[in-house]
């Protein structure tokens, strides 16, 4: 059943649901099933202006005033988050979830108010007092301008749904309980397969879009107030592209547009951030080393799209076997405005394509390149010393226990290793990482296609909604 003008309201807090949602198929698709299509953001009018041009419908469009947490809210936010992180590494048996809690560098000031945050989060010993602080937090945010500022903004627009992009925005917690107070139906799509055991669910939505059975069941276990009925499995749209042909290019045109050599092998060496990978540039430096006497193989690098590529430079201008191909983003105005052009989805769609491997520390790229059924390799070994950071940390955080059991990707552990253990992943992919696509069906299914999934996800719900009125 189609009904005439229902509204769907997309929330993009942020350039990362960009590419997921805005250059899927799922606006276009809803269109075509009688929707209108709202977009809230706070975004540049450069990148809506391509969007647009690319959906060749112009986007209704309403602007996302972001408000201040008081202080208190803030602390209690933070209390509860290292409360949930303490209560996620017990329930799992797994104490590098705690190395979530306040990574990176921050001022005295900012230490300081942390670690009293700390202090109160540690006297909350069970679920229940995390539940009671995140219910106090609410009613502080029910008294505040944005509550009744984004009540007011919802009344004008009536969507009959709300779809947020991600779910790890805290300031739209105001406008999640605006749109509950008025009934309206909301969905969060969860960002990533690494988010849920980190405490990143800062909002509450009615239902939850989800990757994978994997996914729905760390939801449940990590959140048990929330019920299964409320959580749609639906993949996730940023793999879509792959099966997209129109995309690819061929081999020769692709070496012509990047100075590369066609007849050469091509590794990928996908960068992390530093917090991920604080000596990311070394790993690189290993790799060109390793493979530097090997005339018929060029790395092909590509920095993480929202940092620099200053860190690598003395690297990439000391090696000629390295051939940096940059993401294709764009910086608008905002601290948000990071965000892709559609042409770097072609260009990774390509770079999985024709690379033979990729290369990092623990990226989702392994993910990326299981589509085209191709391993991937993660360096498993520390350059330096340091008793802040090692590699034998990062491979025990949670997500990667969705390993276990599985020949998923190739690990590196040794820099003697490298040379040797990338050429068998190029000349005999197929005794490598044997179960890659069984890991890969384990993290994000991929059956359908995750824009229309999503689609008859809002269909059903917005349906369902609309009976249930009108009965009542």
């Amino acid at each position: 059943m189609i009904l005439e003008k229902r509204k769907v309201l997309f929330v993009v807090p942020d350039g990362v649901g960009i590419r997921n949602y805005l250059y899927s198929d799922m606006i276009s698709g809803l269109t075509n099933e009688g929707f209108d299509v709202l977009l809230m953001h706070n975004l540049d009018k450069e990148l809506i202006n391509l969007i647009n041009a690319r959906l060749n419908t112009p986007l209704n469009q309403i602007e996302l005033n972001f408000f201040r947490e008081k202080k208190i809210q803030t602390l209690l936010r933070e209390s509860t988050t290292f409360a949930r992180l303490k209560s996620n590494a017990r329930t799992k048996n797994n104490p590098t979830i705690l190395e979530n809690w306040v990574r990176g560098n921050v001022d005295f000031k900012r230490k300081l108010f942390l670690h009293f945050a700390k202090f109160l989060g540690s006297f909350l010993k069970n679920y229940r007092s995390i539940q009671f602080l995140e219910s106090l937090i609410e009613k502080l945010w029910k008294d505040t301008e944005a509550f009744i500022h984004y009540q007011e903004i919802l009344m004008v627009y009536k969507p009959d749904l709300i779809f947020i992009t991600h779910q790890r925005v805290p300031s739209l917690v105001p406008f999640c309980l605006a749109a509950s107070s008025l009934k309206i139906k909301t969905i969060s799509a969860i960002y990533s397969w690494d988010n849920l055991p980190k405490a990143r669910l800062p909002i509450r939505t009615d239902f939850y879009a989800v990757w994978s059975d994997h996914m729905k069941n760390e939801l449940l276990d990590f959140y048990p107030e929330i019920r299964s009925s409320q959580i749609f499995v639906t993949g996730t749209p940023q793999f879509d592209f792959y099966s997209n042909t129109q995309l690819i290019i061929s081999r020769i045109e692709f070496a012509k547009r990047y100075n590369l050599d066609a007849e050469k092998r091509w590794v990928l060496f996908s960068g992390d951030d530093e917090l991920t990978s604080p000596y990311d540039a070394l790993y690189l430096k290993d790799v060109a080393e390793a493979l530097v006497n090997l005339d018929n193989i060029e790395i092909l690098f590509r920095q993480v799209p929202v940092s620099s590529v200053d860190r690598y430079r003395n690297v990439i201008e000391n090696f000629p076997n390295i051939k940096h191909i940059p993401p294709l983003w764009m910086k608008g105005q905002n601290w948000n405005s990071f965000f892709p052009l559609f042409e770097d989805i072609q260009l990774l769609t390509n770079l999985c394509f024709h690379c033979g491997t990729v290369i990092n520390i623990g990226s989702t790229m392994a993910l990326d390149f299981s589509f085209f059924n191709k391993p991937g390799i993660f360096l498993k070994y520390d350059v330096l010393k340091d008793p802040n950071w090692s590699t034998s940390t990062v491979y025990n955080f949670q997500h990667f226990r969705s390993f276990i059991g599985l020949d998923a990707v190739v690990f590196i552990e040794e820099k003697s290793e490298i040379e040797s253990k990338i050429l068998q992943v190029l000349n005999t992919p197929e005794s490598v990482a044997v179960d890659r696509i069984i890991w890969r069906n384990k993290i994000v299914k991929n059956d359908f296609k995750a824009s229309l999934e999503l689609e008859k996800v809002i269909n059903s719900v917005v349906e369902q909604d609309f009976f249930s009125k009108n009965e009542n």
